[in-house]
């Protein structure tokens, strides 16, 4: 008897095992598709929010709420403060992945590009910042990548080309999506080098009330403060304050602790597929046939890309 009772019993230890296991595969698929899914929200939210306020007035009120926030939990448990020096390595990446990211985002959609393509823009950012590590950290640029950052770059051209306007305003929306991927990924290299070990919220609380800081100024001197507080405006304000700034960077870090860095880099490459896909069911968007192409010629290179550099590793 004794010998089936433990047979029995490791046959059933082992059936939960696997329930458990399976229960924590779809907790991490689904944790996976959140993030996508709240990151491509944040372009829509966005570009709500612009139909009451200009770009750099949305961005100050968005990293004050989310700072606030995150300030507020900090102090309610007591966290450990970063010293002098990290605070101010964390003020500059705030300036340069919240701020200049953002507000030119917003600037960007402002001008007429469309919130798809914005998305794909920001989208090659883990390829540039590789670029910018070549110099800044001394690491190596692999053909990978560089593949990668070429169909990345013909996919942006295939879908700028869609509705490509020459007139100064467009080109100027393209010109500060250009700026905001470079913010990112000056922004992505410098936490990289001078901000390891930083504690989520703490570090993040720093980060947006640094970008609050630089938003703020023109907000206040080059469009005096324009919002309309209206009742369409205040959920795409606080969908773009704690689910997007919050709790998008909380699935982020979750994500990173759990996987690393290169699995969860690649889920960002689906963001434009997604954030079109929400432009045209939302905002009424349209998707032509250049705009598809450039949106599966880039994300296909940069999962190809990630692909190949995850067999390497």
């Amino acid at each position: 008897m004794r010998p089936n009772a433990i047979v029995q019993t490791t046959g059933g230890d082992h059936g939960v095992g696997k329930v458990q296991a399976h229960r924590r595969r779809t907790g991490d698929l689904l944790a996976r598709a959140l993030l996508v899914v709240v990151w491509s929200s944040g372009f829509i939210s966005g570009k709500l929010g612009l139909r009451h306020s200009a770009p750099y007035t949305f961005a100050t009120l968005r990293f004050v709420i989310a700072g606030g926030v995150l300030l507020a939990i900090a102090l309610l448990r007591r966290d450990a403060w970063p010293g002098w020096r990290l605070l101010g390595h964390l003020a500059v990446v705030g300036v340069l992945v919240q701020a200049v990211q953002f507000s030119s985002i917003y600037m960007g959609m402002e001008l007429g590009v469309p919130s798809g393509l914005a998305a794909l823009i920001i989208a090659l950012y883990p390829l540039t910042a590789s670029l910018l590590a070549v110099p800044v950290l001394r690491e190596r640029v692999t053909r990978g990548q560089c593949l990668g950052l070429v169909l990345g770059l013909g996919g942006v051209a295939l879908a700028v080309s869609e509705n490509l306007h020459l007139d100064g305003g467009y080109l100027a929306g393209l010109g500060f999506l250009l700026l905001a991927l470079l913010g990112i990924s000056a922004g992505t290299v410098y936490q990289k080098r001078f901000c390891r070990g930083m504690e989520p919220v703490t570090g993040n609380a720093v980060q947006l009330l640094a970008a609050a800081v630089a938003t703020m100024l023109p907000a206040l001197f080059a469009e005096g403060f324009d919002v309309t507080f209206t009742a369409d405006y205040w959920p795409a304000l606080l969908w773009a304050s704690v689910i997007n700034s919050i709790v998008g960077v909380g699935l982020l870090y979750a994500l990173l602790k759990r996987h690393g860095t290169s699995q969860v880099s690649s889920l960002f490459y689906l963001v434009p597929m997604v954030t079109a896909a929400l432009a045209a069911l939302l905002l009424d968007q349209r998707l032509g046939p250049l705009m598809l192409a450039g949106l599966a010629m880039a994300t296909t290179g940069t999962l190809l890309t990630q692909r190949r550099e995850s067999r390497n590793t």
